[in-house]
């Protein structure tokens, strides 16, 4: 590994798993445009960049169920998606440098993963779009878990589906919940600068490690 991960870190990283959204895709606008699409008329009036991220935590799905009458709800989901998948080649894509991180890690015999908060079909959307599907053998989703980070199950899941060992593996992820989550493991963290959340907050949750970009992560996790 790099001297600058040796340096900083003891342990031999053998597996580094991916969040999503703001960390391997930039669909920020995708995900406001798509939520305003399926819930604005419903609710009479559209939400902002800052409110739409301010939900998160839950599935896209579970925050359109929250504000709108019951009787909308599958419609309005389905709206959702059909807009998502409509306009993602316009307003989404893949970070800078990604696809070289990850096959960067996986010539150096790095087993890499996703696990993601997102349901399960925006997943699935996402990743058949932007191509990334092919380079991850394990996709964990909301969809396959009973709770929701920052609880550990999700990546203790994916982790047992890579057959990897906590102390080797490594959580990637743009927001502050998912730091929490790699330390409920326990498992080392990395914030992704680049990404969705707020570049203090994520410093101040105190990661393991801090990558300013995709090729800053390429830098410091490259072996030697």
């Amino acid at each position: 590994m790099s001297t600058e991960f040796a340096a900083k870190n003891s342990r031999t990283l053998n597996h580094v798993i991916f969040d999503m959204d703001g960390t391997l895709v930039e669909n920020m606008e995708l995900i406001v445009r798509s939520f305003n699409f399926a819930v604005s008329d419903i609710v009479g009036r559209e939400f902002s960049r800052k409110e739409v991220y301010s939900r998160f935590g839950p599935t896209l799905e579970q925050m359109i169920i929250k504000i709108i009458p019951a009787k909308n709800s599958d419609r309005a989901i389905q709206n959702y998606h059909v807009y998502y998948r409509e306009h993602f080649k316009e307003l989404a894509g893949v970070y800078a440098g990604i696809p070289d991180l990850i096959t960067h890690l996986q010539s150096q015999g790095i087993g890499t993963a996703i696990y993601t908060g997102s349901d399960g079909r925006m997943t699935k959307t996402t990743l058949e779009l932007t191509g990334l599907r092919e380079l991850f053998p394990i996709v964990v989703s909301a969809d396959d878990v009973k709770e929701q980070k920052p609880d550990p199950e999700g990546l203790i899941r994916t982790l047992d589906l890579m057959h990897g060992n906590r102390e080797g593996a490594l959580y990637l992820g743009d927001a502050v919940r998912d730091m929490e989550t790699a330390k409920r493991v326990p498992m080392m963290s990395a914030a992704a600068l680049w990404g969705f959340g707020d570049p203090t907050r994520l410093r101040n949750s105190k990661p393991d490690f801090v990558f300013e970009s995709p090729r800053d992560a390429l830098r410091q996790l490259a072996r030697a």
